[in-house]
């Protein structure tokens, strides 16, 4: 496998994704699906360029939502059943 650390703003590293050793990987995804997902992948079979891509904006989108450098994060919220169960 390719050894491409992480990027340093969080984002995916898109040339780990699109590296040959990856991209072999994604190709056994894609005859998986086809395999047993006939029904879902019929009308437009996945590639797996199209299966990186996928996972690289999956990928970016969480990053935007939820990263360090996110614009409107989330409200974290707590359950409250544990709190009732600590505090009590």
């Amino acid at each position: 496998m390719t050894t491409l650390g992480p990027k340093k703003d969080g984002g995916p590293n898109v040339e780990f994704f699109q590296a040959p050793e990856s991209l072999s990987q994604f190709d056994q995804i894609r005859v998986w699906l086809q395999k047993n997902c006939k029904k879902h992948v019929q009308t437009e079979p996945p590639t797996k360029e199209g299966l990186a891509q996928l996972v690289i904006q999956l990928l970016q989108y969480q990053e935007n939502k939820l990263g360090k450098n996110a614009t409107d994060p989330p409200f974290l919220r707590i359950p409250g059943d544990r709190i009732d169960k600590e505090c009590s």
